[in-house]
Protein backbone atom coordinates (compact mmCIF):
# COMPACT_ATOMS: atom_id res chain seq x y z
CA UNK A 1 0.00 0.00 0.00
CA UNK A 2 1.46 3.65 -0.78
CA UNK A 3 0.65 6.12 1.59
CA UNK A 4 0.43 9.88 0.38
CA UNK A 5 1.71 12.23 2.58
CA UNK A 6 -1.48 13.87 3.33
CA UNK A 7 -2.58 10.57 4.29
CA UNK A 8 0.85 10.23 6.39
CA UNK A 9 -0.06 13.28 7.91
CA UNK A 10 -3.58 12.91 8.89
CA UNK A 11 -2.32 9.40 10.51
CA UNK A 12 0.21 11.36 12.75
CA UNK A 13 -2.53 13.78 13.87
CA UNK A 14 -4.88 11.37 14.41
CA UNK A 15 -5.45 10.15 18.36
CA UNK A 16 -7.30 7.61 19.51
CA UNK A 17 -8.92 7.86 22.65
CA UNK A 18 -9.99 4.78 25.08
CA UNK A 19 -13.67 5.54 26.74
CA UNK A 20 -14.42 3.28 29.69
CA UNK A 21 -18.49 3.07 31.23
CA UNK A 22 -19.19 1.67 34.57
CA UNK A 23 -22.71 0.87 33.54
CA UNK A 24 -25.58 -1.64 34.95
CA UNK A 25 -26.09 -5.11 34.37
CA UNK A 26 -29.63 -4.57 33.18
CA UNK A 27 -28.85 -1.43 31.37
CA UNK A 28 -29.29 -2.69 27.53
CA UNK A 29 -28.95 0.66 25.33
CA UNK A 30 -25.64 2.41 26.40
CA UNK A 31 -23.35 0.00 25.15
CA UNK A 32 -24.55 0.31 21.99
CA UNK A 33 -25.44 4.45 22.09
CA UNK A 34 -22.02 5.84 23.09
CA UNK A 35 -20.16 3.53 20.55
CA UNK A 36 -22.70 4.78 17.67
CA UNK A 37 -22.07 8.11 19.21
CA UNK A 38 -18.49 7.65 19.18
CA UNK A 39 -18.49 6.39 15.47
CA UNK A 40 -20.58 8.84 14.19
CA UNK A 41 -17.97 12.27 15.40
CA UNK A 42 -15.23 9.82 14.11
CA UNK A 43 -16.71 11.13 10.64
CA UNK A 44 -16.11 14.53 11.11
CA UNK A 45 -13.11 14.47 13.75
CA UNK A 46 -9.88 13.07 13.28
CA UNK A 47 -10.34 11.40 16.54
CA UNK A 48 -10.75 7.38 16.46
CA UNK A 49 -12.09 6.07 19.35
CA UNK A 50 -11.93 2.47 21.63
CA UNK A 51 -15.27 1.79 23.98
CA UNK A 52 -14.80 -0.69 27.04
CA UNK A 53 -17.45 -1.71 29.44
CA UNK A 54 -18.11 -2.96 32.85
CA UNK A 55 -21.05 -3.59 34.41
CA UNK A 56 -22.39 -3.46 37.89
CA UNK A 57 -25.53 -5.93 38.94
CA UNK A 58 -29.06 -4.47 39.22
CA UNK A 59 -32.11 -6.21 38.29
CA UNK A 60 -34.58 -3.96 39.66
CA UNK A 61 -34.86 -0.16 40.69
CA UNK A 62 -34.89 -0.07 44.80
CA UNK A 63 -33.04 1.88 47.07
CA UNK A 64 -31.16 -1.10 48.45
CA UNK A 65 -30.42 -2.42 44.86
CA UNK A 66 -29.13 0.92 43.82
CA UNK A 67 -26.98 1.07 47.10
CA UNK A 68 -25.73 -2.79 46.51
CA UNK A 69 -24.76 -2.20 42.68
CA UNK A 70 -23.16 1.57 43.60
CA UNK A 71 -20.73 -0.72 45.70
CA UNK A 72 -20.21 -2.60 42.64
CA UNK A 73 -18.14 0.61 41.06
CA UNK A 74 -14.82 0.77 42.56
CA UNK A 75 -14.39 -3.37 40.87
CA UNK A 76 -15.42 -1.87 37.88
CA UNK A 77 -13.28 1.27 38.30
CA UNK A 78 -10.09 -1.38 38.84
CA UNK A 79 -11.40 -3.43 35.71
CA UNK A 80 -11.67 -0.33 33.34
CA UNK A 81 -8.47 1.48 34.76
CA UNK A 82 -6.68 -2.14 33.87
CA UNK A 83 -7.15 -1.12 29.90
CA UNK A 84 -5.77 2.04 30.99
CA UNK A 85 -8.61 4.26 29.31
CA UNK A 86 -8.29 7.79 28.75
CA UNK A 87 -11.72 8.48 30.77
CA UNK A 88 -14.44 6.53 32.21
CA UNK A 89 -18.37 7.50 33.04
CA UNK A 90 -20.74 6.12 35.41
CA UNK A 91 -23.69 6.01 33.19
CA UNK A 92 -26.40 5.28 36.00
CA UNK A 93 -27.78 8.57 37.03
CA UNK A 94 -30.59 7.01 39.82
CA UNK A 95 -27.86 4.99 41.13
CA UNK A 96 -26.10 8.40 41.99
CA UNK A 97 -28.95 10.54 42.76
CA UNK A 98 -30.48 8.47 45.14
CA UNK A 99 -27.30 8.71 47.21
CA UNK A 100 -28.18 11.87 48.29
CA UNK A 101 -27.28 16.07 47.46
CA UNK A 102 -23.54 16.08 46.22
CA UNK A 103 -23.00 12.19 46.26
CA UNK A 104 -21.52 12.97 42.63
CA UNK A 105 -18.69 14.51 43.75
CA UNK A 106 -18.07 11.74 46.52
CA UNK A 107 -18.16 8.53 44.09
CA UNK A 108 -16.11 10.30 41.08
CA UNK A 109 -13.26 10.99 43.47
CA UNK A 110 -13.70 7.65 44.80
CA UNK A 111 -13.55 6.22 41.75
CA UNK A 112 -10.65 8.15 40.26
CA UNK A 113 -8.71 7.10 43.29
CA UNK A 114 -8.91 3.37 42.78
CA UNK A 115 -7.74 3.62 39.23
CA UNK A 116 -4.64 5.83 40.61
CA UNK A 117 -4.16 3.04 43.00
CA UNK A 118 -4.15 0.77 39.92
CA UNK A 119 -1.17 2.97 38.10
CA UNK A 120 -3.75 4.30 35.93
CA UNK A 121 -4.96 7.39 37.34
CA UNK A 122 -8.35 8.49 35.09
CA UNK A 123 -10.67 10.88 35.20
CA UNK A 124 -14.24 9.97 35.97
CA UNK A 125 -17.57 11.67 35.11
CA UNK A 126 -21.29 10.15 36.48
CA UNK A 127 -24.10 11.22 34.62
CA UNK A 128 -25.61 13.13 37.70
CA UNK A 129 -22.56 14.69 37.95
CA UNK A 130 -22.20 15.73 34.15
CA UNK A 131 -25.98 16.91 34.75
CA UNK A 132 -25.08 19.05 37.34
CA UNK A 133 -22.38 20.59 35.64
CA UNK A 134 -24.02 21.65 32.44
CA UNK A 135 -26.71 23.08 34.72
CA UNK A 136 -24.23 24.65 36.16
CA UNK A 137 -22.80 25.82 32.10
CA UNK A 138 -26.17 27.03 31.13
CA UNK A 139 -26.66 29.01 34.53
CA UNK A 140 -29.76 27.19 35.20
CA UNK A 141 -32.05 28.82 38.02
CA UNK A 142 -34.91 26.57 38.35
CA UNK A 143 -35.85 23.04 36.56
CA UNK A 144 -38.77 21.86 35.86
CA UNK A 145 -39.55 17.93 35.03
CA UNK A 146 -42.43 16.81 32.79
CA UNK A 147 -43.10 13.11 33.07
CA UNK A 148 -46.45 11.22 32.07
CA UNK A 149 -48.81 10.25 35.04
Amino acid sequence: MIMTHSAITQNAMTKTYRIGQIVPSSNITMETEIPAMLAARQLIRPERFTFHSSRMRMKTVSKDELAAMDAESDRCALELSDAAVDVMGYACLVAIMAMGPGYHRESQQRLRSRTAENGCDTPVVTSAGALVDALGVMKAKRVVVVAPT
